[in-house]
């Protein structure tokens, strides 16, 4: 482990969409300025969006480290859904994927992300019952950590366990249950101030320019953020006390991001961080507190490089190039609301042999490069699709279409769709470089996609059949051919 630990590189993921509006029959428009939740779309799971964020960081974790996926809603149970992951992203195979469960397991994954151990993917997909009063409060996102020093150098650490039952599930359940929070802010407010006065003892500190406040309790949250934004007195154990001021005269800046996604799960805390460094200045200080089945602080001094360190848009950018999604429309991506789909059968479940042998098609994305006449062929053979040359389909000739950009060539959409909307585009679509993608649009309206239109490979979750998840690449619309904060609420 390095002498002084920290954050190397991170990325902070955002779904395309947000809701605001939980009313089944509104009759006046959503408030203005009122609380809202990312919303992850209907082929999207912790997976996908882990994936995303770690594509921008990931690519260089060496052989011995672990890759950790923290989430309290892995698409498997016994299976390791980090190893997904790991195949997507085409890491080493020396790297070990491990999963981390629970709603603490983002600050346990980002832990040992900045102990240098570990690269570190913190995702949640977040559902409650229809009309749930926590129902905008809760929210879909990702982030990814890798240890180093160019982002932040961490300063000191603490921890404190404290068995209290807040939100929890049972095996086969959808919904978390959430005990009385008035109860358990309590506790969790008792314990997250002895762990950032103990963080701030250790690193020697009075005063941080920004606190950061993670937790699965909103009261415990905003008392936190209350009383480590002024000048409350954190009380020791033996008695004795010490106040606490933030340099920049307060905390703020987590609430307004957590209103505009909810409390995204385990991927809370990393999302948070993420959006505190994109802010931050070389040389200021961060305290991250978070506030769930206990306390976990970490105390940052942000480098020299946080600048270059970022993966990917920030999060201030994602938030604003959001879509608006209709209620109905969300309800049916969650499996909410049960609705006649076209009278077709289900689609196939993948097989585990061709999914093995394929993988590097199915994961990576790679084609064949021939050594002949240069041509990409995909899917990946031994016999070149352009000039008839056997032998382009070697391991010399792999290449990856994972971060190149397509041009759509073709469009068809499909009106009998198994996918839980009443349509689906489905393109072709020439790569930068070479290669052809025959593909599902997605993030995108299918009658928006048109010829020409610049597009780029994102990991997808097509469909669920006989309990076995098939995944493979979509496309989605490249930055310049977004359109950002289009309302898609009337395709409900």
């Amino acid at each position: 482990m390095p002498e002084q630990p920290g954050i190397d590189a991170y990325a902070a993921y955002l779904p395309a969409y947000a809701l605001d509006d939980n009313r089944l029959d509104p009759t006046t428009p959503a408030r203005a300025g009122g609380p809202a939740r990312s919303v992850a779309g209907h082929d999207e799971d912790a997976v996908t969006m882990a994936v995303e964020a770690l594509r921008h960081v990931a690519a260089a974790t060496p052989a011995g480290r672990h890759l950790l996926l923290a989430t309290t809603n892995a698409p498997y149970e016994a299976k390791t859904s980090a190893g997904v992951a790991h195949e997507a992203l085409g890491l080493d195979p020396g790297v070990t994927a491990l999963d981390l469960r629970g709603h603490r397991a983002g600050a346990s994954a980002l832990d040992l992300a900045l102990r240098g151990v570990a690269t570190a993917a913190l995702a949640d997909v977040r559902t409650t019952r229809p009309g749930a009063p926590d129902e905008l409060a809760q929210g879909d996102a990702a982030a990814a950590f890798v240890g180093g020093r160019r982002a932040a150098v961490l300063l000191a650490r603490a921890g404190h366990t404290a068995e209290v039952l807040d939100r929890w599930r049972l095996p086969g359940e959808r919904h978390d249950r959430v005990w009385d929070e008035r109860f358990t802010a309590e506790i969790l407010v008792a314990a997250g101030l002895h762990t950032a006065h103990r963080a701030l003892a250790e690193a020697s500190l009075d005063t941080v320019d920004q606190v950061v406040v993670s937790s699965s309790n909103p009261r415990a949250a905003a008392a936190l953020r209350k009383a480590l934004g002024g000048a409350t007195a954190l009380r020791t154990a033996s008695g004795g006390a010490t106040a606490l001021r933030t340099a920049s005269g307060g905390a703020g800046q987590d609430a307004a991001v957590e209103r505009a996604t909810g409390f995204t799960g385990a991927a809370h805390p990393g999302l948070l961080l993420a959006a505190a460094l994109d802010e931050a200045q070389p040389g200021q200080t961060i305290l991250l507190l978070s506030a769930t089945e206990g306390a976990d602080a970490f105390v940052l001094r942000v480098g020299d490089g946080v600048r270059a360190a970022r993966g990917g848009p920030s999060v201030r950018a994602q938030l604003a190039a959001r879509q608006r999604v209709g209620y109905g429309r969300y309800l049916r991506w969650r499996g909410l609301l049960d609705v006649q789909g076209p009278a077709r059968p289900a689609a196939p479940a993948p097989a585990a042999p061709p999914m093995h042998r394929r993988a590097g098609w199915k994961y990576r994305l790679e084609g064949s490069r021939c050594d002949a006449c240069g041509r990409v062929t995909t899917p990946p053979g031994r016999v070149c699709a352009s000039c008839g040359i056997v032998g382009a389909g070697t391991a010399t000739g792999k290449v990856s279409l994972r971060e190149r950009t397509a041009r759509v060539v073709s469009v068809t959409r499909d009106h009998l769709t198994t996918m839980p909307e009443p349509e689906v585009a489905i393109v072709v679509a020439d790569v930068d470089g070479g290669g052809r993608l025959s593909a599902y649009a997605t993030d995108v309206a299918p009658g928006d996609v048109t010829v020409g239109m610049a597009m780029t490979p994102v990991f997808r979750r097509l469909w669920t059949t006989d309990s076995i998840h098939n995944y493979f690449w979509k496309l989605r619309p490249a930055p310049a051919d977004a359109a950002p904060g289009k309302d898609t609420a009337d395709g409900q």
